[in-house]
């Protein structure tokens, strides 16, 4: 399956300079504003690879105020024409054959960073916001292209092998797995759940979305029982902390603290499972397949935006494709259109 470039190959902090002090002043300002900190940490992530593509391109630049219009379009094409040299040699040696750069929504994801950063920047140093008349990069528009979906067979591979572990984390990964599965929700939304926001036998989950709305999610029998089993080997750690308010994953690392675990501790363990059985996997895979298998199988499309906390039918219309073109497929097989040609 195609690979794309790492995203978490950054400088190391110290190594950029004067241009560390002007994303900690915006991480400062935006904090002030109340951003949540999920925001502000794609901002500063973006800002220090940007950061460390200056310090590769432009050497004899020594702050933002240097970047000119010229130095913007070249970094947005760059990151368009799927970057070079491939940040994958710096990984694993050499690049793989098939790798297809950086997706077109992470591209817009970085343009949008650092058109908001010079925003704040010009504003407060009082000089031109460089991006002015600079063409940011394209948003993929919404239903363009199918979503990647699982399909049953490695969907079941991931829950089996998990299921197929009798330790912890064993217990902790298949609970995971069939949640997120059967509920399609939000990486950040699985990681906030508390032990207070579960009902095992109304089979209800209490999930806290974008904008703080929080909404009630169901969950199938076996993912219950998958809970239960977990909820149980939960209450024999010495590190869990009880009561409603206690998260309820708990991790490797910040376990020992009785904090629970991330967003991107979540996301490590999922993807350790699907390298064991060879299931190339990401967490928001899960989103598209549950709601997939939804529409696929006749789910009300009303019912769907409510359980994925949808505000707009735009996504109804992005996420539904792949499941209107399996149900076009059915279809032509009953359709027979050669007849008795």
């Amino acid at each position: 399956m195609p690979r794309q470039h790492p995203r978490t190959r950054r400088p190391a902090r110290d190594d950029i300079g004067s241009y560390l002090v002007w994303v900690n002043s915006w991480d400062l300002s935006l904090r002030a504003e109340g951003r949540k900190e999920r925001t502000r940490t794609g901002y500063f992530d973006d800002m220090v690879f940007f950061a460390g593509w200056l310090l590769r391109h432009r050497p004899k630049f020594r702050d933002w105020q240097d970047v000119d219009k010229r130095t913007l379009r070249e970094f947005f094409a760059w990151l368009q024409a799927a970057g070079t040299p491939c940040p994958h040699l710096i990984v694993d040696g050499e690049p793989p054959a098939e790798c297809e750069g950086y997706a077109v929504g992470y591209v817009r994801h970085v343009a949008v960073s650092v058109d908001r950063f010079y925003g704040w920047w010009s504003a407060e140093e009082e000089l031109p916001n460089p991006l002015d008349g600079v063409k940011l990069p394209q948003q993929q528009q919404l239903g363009k292209s199918q979503v990647p979906v699982l399909d049953t067979e490695a969907l079941g591979k991931l829950i089996h092998d998990a299921e197929a572990d009798r330790s912890f984390h064993g217990r902790r990964d298949a609970a995971l797995l069939r949640l997120f599965i059967c509920t399609g929700v939000r990486l950040a939304e699985l990681a906030g759940i508390r032990l207070g926001d579960l009902n095992l036998q109304k089979r209800e989950a209490l999930v806290t979305g974008k904008g703080s709305k929080s909404r009630t999610v169901r969950f199938d029998d076996r993912s219950a029982l998958a809970l239960d089993r977990y909820l149980r080997a939960r209450a024999k750690r010495p590190e869990a902390k009880q009561g409603e308010r206690a998260p309820l994953w708990l991790g490797h690392v910040r376990a020992t603290s009785g904090a629970g675990m991330t967003g991107s501790g979540i996301y490590q363990a999922i993807k350790r499972r699907g390298d064991r059985v060879g299931v190339v996997v990401h967490p928001h895979m899960f989103r598209h397949t549950f709601s997939h298998r939804w529409l696929d199988a006749g789910g009300a499309e009303g019912d769907l935006m409510e359980l994925n906390g949808w505000d707009s039918p735009q996504m109804l219309r992005h996420y539904g494709a792949s499941a209107r073109a399996a149900r076009a497929r059915r279809a032509y097989d009953r359709v027979d259109i050669m007849g008795d040609i």
